[in-house]
């Protein structure tokens, strides 16, 4: 599977009623996506970020399986 790539801008830092400081990326299409500033310690604003977005079939699995294993103990279903 081929990952795709998507490029940002970091716009501005902004902060919140609670004290923590967000990082705004703005994409070439104009979306925005918000960031823990702490994700980014080393970016400025006007630093360019390559995006990349790729499936982890892995990860989805243990989730699935995570969710089930939840859904069995709230419905009071026997584990396997």
């Amino acid at each position: 599977m081929t990952a795709l790539q998507l490029w940002a801008t970091i716009d501005r830092f902004e902060m919140t009623e609670e004290g923590q400081e967000l990082a705004v990326l703005v994409f070439d299409d104009g979306q925005q996506l918000v960031v823990p500033r702490t994700a980014l310690p080393w970016a400025r604003r006007g630093t360019v970020l390559r995006v990349t977005l790729e499936q982890d079939s892995e990860a989805e699995q243990e989730r699935r399986s995570e969710i089930e294993r939840l859904q069995r103990r709230l419905f009071g279903e026997a584990e396997p």
